[in-house]
């Protein structure tokens, strides 16, 4: 007898299931998706986003989030994801018991015995420009489960381009995800798309199985291309930066 044909949604949070109240703004109805580290009501299921979710647990797909929240916020988003996470943009995955996958960490054991370093190096030159041009903006580099991640910056869009021009030679090695006022700099081990395989490989999914890859960034694009379709809200980076069409 074959093996029964799996439905997988691998799936972005923010800005695609759920969207931050100052982005909702003058919306009347608004169901809380996500909170903060206080326990306060910070995310927000619009009603298209909350019936595609509930469209996508009826169906009974294996919804499997693909994130930049580190493991503890998305821990404060309100679904009940019960399968792998991928989170911190790619860094960690997390198995069904939601600790650190122990074969993801052996997959790139290797990559962490030098990565990590770099990231602090390009850290403390970004923090120096900014304290050099005096600039609105602020970079850390963020560990997820003893993991360092990624490198975050955050700012006005003006000062976040001048620190990409002058720190371009510090920080060339690394990927950049740019959205908005949030830029990340991606080492890379983390890559959604890289996580996600890994996930496909330990749950033995063929191609015989249906995946769905949902996301909103262009940074997103590769692991949802590497699904059998891909989904996007109208709203979202992807169709302003890459599908804009007039009527």
């Amino acid at each position: 007898m074959s093996a029964a044909i799996k439905t997988i949604v691998f799936t972005d949070i923010d800005d695609t299931l759920i969207h931050t109240g100052r982005k909702l703004a003058g919306r009347e109805s608004a169901e809380v998706g996500a909170l903060d580290k206080q326990g306060e009501p910070l995310s927000f299921f619009t009603q298209p986003q909350r019936q595609l979710l509930e469209l996508l647990v009826k169906s009974g797909a294996m919804i499997i989030p693909v994130t930049g929240r580190n493991k503890d916020a998305l821990g404060r988003v309100l679904v009940d994801f019960q399968h792998y996470k991928v989170v911190s943009h790619g860094a960690v995955v997390l198995s069904e018991d939601d600790q650190l996958c122990p074969y993801w960490l052996k997959e790139i054991d290797a990559e962490l015995a030098h990565w990590p370093e770099q990231l602090e190096q390009a850290n403390q030159s970004i923090n120096q420009a900014i304290e050099t041009m005096k600039l609105d903006a602020s970079s850390k580099v963020i560990v997820d489960q003893e993991i360092p991640a990624y490198v975050s910056v955050k700012g006005k869009l003006e000062d976040l381009e001048h620190l990409k021009a002058v720190t371009h030679a510090d920080t060339a090695a690394f990927f950049r995800h740019e959205n908005g006022h949030n830029h990340a700099l991606l080492p890379p081990y983390t890559r959604k798309k890289r996580a996600m395989n890994h996930v496909m490989n330990r749950l033995g999914i063929s191609e015989a199985d249906l995946t769905i890859g949902v996301g909103d960034s262009v940074s997103d694009l590769p692991f949802m291309n590497a699904c059998h379709f891909s989904l996007m809200p109208s709203d979202s980076q992807i169709v302003r930066e890459h599908l804009s069409y007039e009527d």
